[in-house]
């Protein structure tokens, strides 16, 4: 990867076009009558198909109830895309590099950068009057690169059978871990100054179960014995070892939102369960202790066809709000392959609008609802159209010609009613 020189971007800012917007926005839905029929969202995906513009966008929405709107970008997987970058003009007030900002990929070797993914991210941010996201500084699971891994030798000894933790090429280890971190740090920051919307301090860091999961992996408050768990001493500091990445971060960046980003908490299933509770155990001592946390981001991959525990849901967000603590929604989409194979496209697409519907919805009755960022806005640039495109999936708000999707009506009705219970 080729080496670059430093570049700095000053701050963006929305212009007075955009703010003016919003105000009409806010007008437009104050006129428009609220409701509470469970059916909105089927009606609403009616609607959503039959024109490319909506009469009110999602970012429309979305700045009329005070919440920033945005859309992951990757301009390696999609480097011109002409439609699109209209397409994220119209509806960004935020962009997230899918890609661009994980240490993999920016410095994929110890000392050698290549910024030209996050660079693009943060240019089209520029361009549009977005701000940018930073996705993220630390990735508990994946997106290091191999030298910022344990040591393979060290798995027997620790005891932890997940590979994606070590590398043969690994050199991670309590003596080098902080230094690497703060040298990275401050490789960011030279490169883009303080302009990050919000940044993901810590990624994916509570335990995920599956059927290779290993009960040893995880410790007693949740987390996944991961590197950097390994590395930053979980084992003998308890749920304070995160702590000071999100002091550092703050010290550097004191404008940016820092955030918690976990998924895998809203299905009615005990694991999702406890693992929630122990996410909520963290929040709550965490705020206590003074680390500067300004929310928590919620990825929120919907899984159609899988209960969702509204009510679990629902409790769990009282309780954040009742932290002081808004919800970002950052990596949003609908999975529909839980759903039968059988149904129809329409079926799909309204079963799953309306289980987006009632999300959405939940976490903006229930708790502050800061921020909604969706893993692509066109389907055919998410990850399970890449990974799956015999299924032709909609798990994003538009379709490959840039035609919103019945999934977008009812989000925008979601905002307007607000399911408090």
């Amino acid at each position: 990867m080729a080496q670059t020189s430093p570049k700095r971007f000053p701050p963006l800012s929305l212009s007075r076009r955009d703010a003016l917007r919003a105000v009409a926005a806010a007008a437009v839905l104050a006129s428009c009558k609220a409701t509470t029929d469970p059916s909105v969202a089927e009606a609403a995906s009616t609607a959503a198909t039959s024109r490319a513009v909506p009469d009110v966008t999602l970012r429309d929405a979305c700045r009329a109830a005070g919440i920033k709107h945005g859309a992951a970008r990757d301009h390696y997987i999609e480097p011109e895309d002409p439609m699109l970058d209209r397409l994220m003009e119209r509806e960004c007030d935020v962009v997230t590099p899918e890609n661009g900002g994980k240490w993999a990929v920016f410095q994929p070797q110890e000392g050698q950068f290549d910024w030209s993914r996050f660079d693009a991210s943060v240019e089209l941010a520029r361009r549009i009057g977005a701000q940018p996201n930073w996705h993220c500084a630390l990735w508990q699971h994946m997106g290091m690169p191999d030298y910022m891994k344990l040591p393979q030798r060290r798995m027997a000894e620790l005891g932890i059978g997940e590979k994606a933790y070590f590398s043969a090429e690994g050199t991670l280890s309590p003596d080098n871990y902080w230094q690497r971190f703060t040298d990275m740090v401050a490789a960011v920051k030279n490169r883009y100054g303080d302009i990050f919307y919000r940044i993901d301090v810590v990624n994916e860091v509570f335990f995920w179960e599956t059927g290779r999961s290993h009960p040893q992996e995880q410790d007693r408050y949740g987390f996944r014995r991961g590197q950097w768990w390994v590395a930053a001493g979980g084992a003998t500091k308890g749920p304070e070892w995160m702590d000071p990445f999100f002091h550092h971060i703050r010290k550097e960046f004191p404008s940016a939102k820092l955030v918690l980003n976990e998924f895998g908490i809203e299905i009615d299933e005990g694991w999702q369960q406890r693992k929630r509770a122990y996410l909520q155990t963290w929040l709550t001592d965490a705020v206590k202790r003074g680390v500067p946390i300004d929310g928590l981001g919620l990825q929120s991959h919907l899984m159609a066809g899988k209960p969702y525990d509204r009510d679990g849901m629902r409790g769990f967000l009282r309780a954040v709000d009742r932290l002081g603590l808004p919800v970002h929604i950052t990596e949003f989409d609908v999975d529909e392959r839980h759903l039968p194979r059988s149904w129809s496209r329409a079926e799909k697409d309204r079963a799953m609008a309306f289980l987006a519907a009632q999300y959405v919805g939940d976490i903006a009755g229930n708790a502050k609802l800061a921020e909604l960022v969706w893993w692509h806005l066109r389907s055919d640039m998410n990850y399970i159209a890449r990974e799956f495109p015999e299924l032709n999936p909609h798990p994003s708000p538009y379709d490959a010609a840039s035609k919103p999707l019945p999934i977008y009506e009812a989000t925008v009705q979601a905002l307007r009613n607000r399911n408090r219970a």
